[in-house]
Parts: C-alpha cells; structure tokens; sequence
C-alpha cells in the first residue's frame, strides 16, 4: 500500500505525543531530515508518497523518539542563532535561551571594536564561540572544555562554518593551565544542583557533565569566577549563563571576587534571570600603610619606596588586591587602599605581566588629586583578608 508523507506524519504523531511537548513538529522534523528535503517541502507536499526504504528509516526514527531518545541526537544537528550544529551525545543541545548570551556579546565586541580575543569556556558544540566569531570579523576564540568528544564535535563544527584559522581548540578543566588574557570571557557552564538532576529526565538523555553544577549548582561558576580573574583583559567583559532561581547568589558571588564591578542580571523571553554581565572597575587600587599616605599629603605627591628601587608604583585592579594583601601583606599593620582614578593619572601607566596575570604599575610619582578614596583594608583573626571596604 502507498503512504504519502501525511499518513506517516499521522502515525509518527500519535505514537510520539506522550513523549513530547511538540509532536507535530518533532515528526515533521523527522521526515524531513530522512527524506533529505527542508521542512517547508513537507508541509507543502502531504500526498507525496515515500519508499519503502524511506518508510523504514523515518519508522525507525520515530521508535527512538518513542524511547526517549532526543530529536537532536537522532537526526545529528541542530540550529543555533540561525547556524546549523552538528551534534552528537558528546555535547549537550543548544537551547535558545542561550542566545541571550551571543546576543550580548555581539552588541559588546561590536561597541568595543579594539577588543577581539574571546574565550568559550566549557565550549561543549561550540555553538557560542562560533556564533561570535560568524558575527565579529577580527574575533579570535579559544575554545576550551574539559571533554574530549566536545571539542571534537566543536572542531566540526567550526570546519563546517569555516573558521579554523580563527578558533582555537584547548582541553581543560574551566581555565586551569589556560594561558594568556581574553578581552571577552563567555560560559554556559552547568548550573543544575546534582541532587536535582536525579529527578529530571534530561540527565538520562543528554551527557551528566554537560548538566551538573555540584552540590550547589554554582559551583562551577565559583571557580570560573576565581580563575578568570588571572585571565581578563583590562577593559575587558565576562558574560555567563546561569540558572533562572541563582540570580541573587551568582551576583552576590560576582560581587565578592570582582569588587567595585557593575553587574547586571539579563532576562530571558520569560522574564527569568538567565545571564551575569560583569564589568570590573577601571579604577586602580594601592596598597599601602597608612602612614604612607599621611607622609604623601604633606609632600602633596605620593611616591613608593618601589618607585626608587624599581621604577614604578605597583597598584591592583579591584578584583586583584585581597590576592595582593594576602601574599605581600599578611602581618603589616595599618594597611590602606588608595583608590585611583586612572583617567586622573599625570604618569603613564603600563600593563604588565606578573604570575601570568596583568597589573598595573604607574611609572612615576602618584599626583594626588587622582587619589579619589582611601578606605581601610583588615585582616579576620587569622590573618587572612576576607573583604575589602569600597568607596563611599
């Protein structure tokens, strides 16, 4: 008997409703991938008829629908922000919330033209650093995750869209043994608390690594955070995905290893919390006792002993100094930060490397009227430093 594409869409339909929230769409998908024509032939063509080598491949398509099995896997790609992905298991599947992300950070790298070195941490597809680079010409990616099937099948996929001579492949855990400084740090890292995923079914359908979050969730977003602060360009801009509930904590912790950042929360379609944009402050920081800075309004110009001794005045971003503190200054009493408002800087200021991060350094005494705050740095009971006071 003859079956036309309408008898096979009817039967795929009823057989996969109860395992799908979009049946229609999942069988018209179906038969369009094992037909090899485009979805709107289908719908424009119902009386066609199919083979029977034809009827076969799309039947056996619907059982592993039936089963469980996601679309995605089954017909081996997937559209992202417009561009076609190849996908395996190896990789979870690309979601359009995550577009928010691209979208953001498309608008930034166009508005910031001179900022063209990204990073994809736990790239998985890749769908993220290639959408970027697709959008933004000059853009160099590094993509980076801790799977090997991952970055084979994000390999693919930027081959596929033409953009080996401008990607980069790592294999590591977040940002460990990554070198170098990005201009834009992006992630979807996975953000669903472990003990959640025992009773979600897509931890049976998609790869467990791609999903979980540890015991909190956060936990991997923590560690990024704290990394990526060796690792961010000056001017530079980190964008990630997370979690509709863990926008309160994310940010809080945001605000812990970048002090004096602006965060904001971006809402998806659904009016839910779905990224963090981090800005850290371009306002430089001096350690320094207080007597120090008492001697320097006297003078009314502040100079270091490492001035004379090494030509520069060593300062920290916001986000570097309690790392500074805690390895320079650990049992110097009456210790001060001297906030500096860089654009009110008479001398010139260089970037430099120092433990593979970048700070700044001021080659030449600090004029004060570019000291805007001073506020007082204290250790806890154990001698470490936990917080730093910001400016009024």
């Amino acid at each position: 008997m003859a079956i036309t594409i309408q008898d096979i869409l009817t039967q795929i339909n009823a057989v996969i409703s109860q395992h799908t929230e979009t049946p229609a769409l999942d069988a018209q998908v179906l038969v369009a991938h094992c037909l090899e024509k485009p979805r709107s032939w289908v719908l424009a063509h119902p009386e066609a008829h199919i083979n029977n080598h034809q009827y076969n491949k799309i039947i056996q398509g619907m059982h592993r629908l039936e089963y469980g099995e996601p679309l995605p896997y089954i017909i081996g790609h997937w559209e992202f922000f417009g561009l076609d992905f190849h996908l395996t298991p190896d990789v979870l599947i690309p979601r359009p919330e995550t577009e928010l992300l691209v979208e953001n950070g498309i608008t930034w790298l166009r508005n910031h033209p001179n900022q063209h070195k990204a990073i994809d941490v736990g790239t998985g597809s890749g769908c993220i650093g290639i959408a970027l680079a697709k959008n933004i010409a000059d853009l160099l990616v590094l993509m980076a995750d801790i799977s090997p099937g991952a970055l084979n099948v994000a390999w693919i996929n930027a081959d596929k869209h033409g953009l080996l001579d401008r990607l980069e492949f790592k294999q590591a855990d977040l940002m460990g043994g990554i070198e170098g400084h990005f201009n834009l740090i992006c992630a979807n890292l996975p953000y669903i608390p472990n003990p959640m995923l025992r009773n979600l079914s897509v931890a049976e359908r998609e790869p467990r690594l791609a999903l979980d979050g540890g015991l909190s969730g956060t936990e991997l977003i923590s560690r990024l955070l704290d990394q990526s602060r060796s690792h961010l360009a000056p001017g530079g801009k980190i964008i990630l995905e997370i979690e509709s509930s863990q926008g309160v904590e994310v940010r809080s912790m945001a605000s812990s290893f970048y002090p004096a950042s602006h965060l904001e929360l971006l809402k998806d379609l659904s009016g839910n919390d779905r990224c963090i944009e981090i800005t850290p402050s371009n306002y430089l920081i001096h350690l320094c006792q207080d007597k120090e800075w008492q001697d320097a309004q006297e003078l009314r110009i502040f100079k270091s002993k490492s001035l004379d001794h090494e030509g520069f005045i060593h300062c920290s971003q916001p986000q570097q100094i309690l790392q500074v503190a805690n390895r320079f200054y650990q049992g110097i009493p009456g210790l001060v930060l001297l906030w500096i408002d860089p654009e009110n800087i008479t001398s010139d200021i260089r970037w430099e490397a120092a433990d593979g991060a970048l700070f700044p350094h001021i080659y030449g005494p600090i004029n004060l009227d570019a000291v805007f705050s001073v506020t007082n740095i204290n250790p806890d009971d154990d001698g470490i430093y936990r917080l730093i006071q910001l400016p009024d």
